[in-house]
């Protein structure tokens, strides 16, 4: 049985629609903690009654169609955008950052665990997940929510990774599976071998904006348009009322709902003083919803590509998680296209299960290490397979040079952790300093060098990636930057000329100094949840 000390720590599933809080028990069991309301699974939204008072989940959700000016949902679809972390024109209430915003989802997450469990103290260490196709920008912002909330955060873990490691402790041969995760805003699909505790990452890619919640929006697409052929109106979904638009959005969910689990739902939705009122059949449903389900097809095949070029040519079975994977068309779909045996694992809780045990497999390493350092008493072994896991990085990152050419130093899908260093030369005589914009893209071609494109995301700006050469120097010198990734998706850069070691830290926009992080934390500690 594990150390009381190794169990003190948490897998945290930060969700675009729901988050839900893990911890593996004294019977080495990986247990949800339910929130206050007695659920599983926390809706991700929050309602601003003032800028100290805030709810979170169910009954801010249901403040949406109410006071939509005060209440921010999908916040989790803005992380890693720079204009929402421009405090003076992003549009939340208070000018909050994603960042903050998802500190208090995580404040509510935790506040409801220790009110309500049996924990000996107040929770502090955690492991979050991400969506696997998070770049550096993304990752160092989901850490830095975590921070923001009080907490002291061993990792952050790829959202397939944490699922295949809830599903790794079932199976007792060595496997290769494509993990489908459907979630409520994003999609992620990988390829893993699972291994008994060991798990390797082949591929993995996805789309940060696109799950259930755009199913939910193409069904009340339709239900506006029958809403406008039965009472001769010719409203538009994009110019509603933020109000009768959440509202309609909220009953969609509903209605999807219900299709999950019977064939037909009853439609009525009232709009200033009109009604529609009809039975939509699954069948039609799926109809409406059909290019959703084909982009996350295609998605996949992108990536079981990408696999067989690696050499991973033959797939076991596939796991369906996210709670939109529950949708019948789902399964039917994947099942059909690439006649593989599908099974829908734990969708709602299985990601934050994977965290807490790849949480408690850091912490038990940890006292190893301690023990084996100081003495004292051994930790007790684990009663479950101890995770290894080896992840690949999703994103392809280069360094910007003369004529918009970037040169890609790490690829897509390159195994973690990993270092590549390359020979720059400056380009003008008597040069005082060089610029290194970084850049990171979706490339997954192995190409050396190639032309900047909108698609390409620059980490920092200039005033951010200056680097100062002492004294001056010919058209031609050398300078050695090296690129290196870690377990975690996370880069960091530094650059040598010659034996010197050149004064550099990458600093990316959008991601807090030491000064803001503590401004945001003491913001969040003050705020009540």
């Amino acid at each position: 049985m594990a150390s009381d000390k190794s169990r003190a720590v948490y897998g945290i599933d930060l969700g675009t629609t729901y988050s839900c809080i893990s911890q593996v028990d004294k019977y080495d069991q990986a247990v949800v903690l339910r929130n206050f309301e007695g659920d599983a699974t926390t809706p991700s939204v929050v309602y601003f009654e003032s800028e100290t008072n805030v709810i979170v989940g169910k009954e801010a959700k249901n403040m949406l169609p109410v006071e939509p000016e005060k209440t921010v949902s999908f916040i989790k679809r803005q992380i890693g955008v720079d204009a929402a972390f421009d405090k003076a024109t992003n549009t939340t209430p208070y000018h909050l950052d994603p960042a903050e915003i998802s500190a208090l989802i995580l404040k509510k997450l935790v506040q409801d665990a220790n009110d309500l469990g049996d924990n000996p103290e107040p929770i502090k260490d955690v492991v979050i997940t991400c969506p696997a196709y998070f770049g550096n920008k993304e990752r160092l912002q989901t850490k830095q929510a975590g921070e923001a909330a009080g907490l002291n955060v061993l990792g952050i873990i790829n959202e397939p990774t944490a699922a295949a490691i809830s599903y790794g402790l079932k199976v007792d041969e060595r496997r290769t599976i494509l993990v489908y995760d459907l979630g409520g805003g994003t999609f992620d699909v990988t390829i893993i071998v699972v291994n008994g505790g060991a798990i390797k990452v082949v591929a993995t890619g996805g789309d940060h904006k696109l799950g259930g919640v755009d199913w939910d929006t193409e069904l009340a697409k339709y239900v506006l348009n029958m809403f406008n052929s039965q009472n001769g109106t010719s409203y538009e979904f994009e110019t509603l009322p933020a109000n009768a638009k959440f509202d309609l959005l909220l009953n969609a969910e509903n209605w999807k709902k219900n299709l999950t689990a019977r064939q037909t739902a009853k439609i009525n939705f009232s709009f200033e003083g009109k009604s529609v009122n009809f039975d939509l059949p699954r069948e039609t449903f799926n109809a409406i919803t059909e290019e959703r389900l084909n982009d996350t097809i295609e998605a996949t095949r992108k990536i079981i590509d990408i696999a067989k070029g690696k050499g991973y040519n033959n797939i076991d079975e596939i796991i369906l998680v996210g709670g939109s994977s529950k949708m019948p068309q789902i399964k039917e779909r994947v099942e059909s296209e690439f006649g593989l045996p599908t099974h829908i694992n734990d969708p709602d809780e299985c990601v934050a299960k994977g965290a807490a045990i790849y949480a408690m497999n850091a912490a038990y390493a940890q006292a190893i290490v301690d023990y084996e350092e100081n003495g004292g008493e051994r930790p007790a072994p684990l009663m479950i397979d101890q995770t290894r896991v080896v992840n690949v990085t999703s994103k392809t990152y280069g360094l910007g040079l003369v004529d918009d050419m970037v040169g890609n130093m790490i690829f897509a899908n390159s195994t973690l952790p990993v270092s590549r260093k390359r020979v720059f030369q400056t380009v003008m005589d008597n040069q005082t300093a060089v610029i290194l914009p970084i850049y990171e893209s979706d490339f997954t071609d192995e190409e050396a060098d190639a032309t900047v494109e909108a698609r390409f995301c620059t980490l920092a700006t200039e005033d951010m990636s200056e680097l100062k050469l002492t004294g001056n120097h010919p058209r031609g010198t050398e300078i050695n930057v090296t690129f290196s990734i870690d377990n975690e998706g996370i880069l960091s850069v530094n650059a040598t000329r010659g034996s010197d070691v050149i004064d550099f830290q990458l600093k990316v926009a959008g991601v807090k100094s030491e000064e803001e992080l503590k401004k945001s934390q003491n913001f969040i500690a003050a705020v009540n949840v």
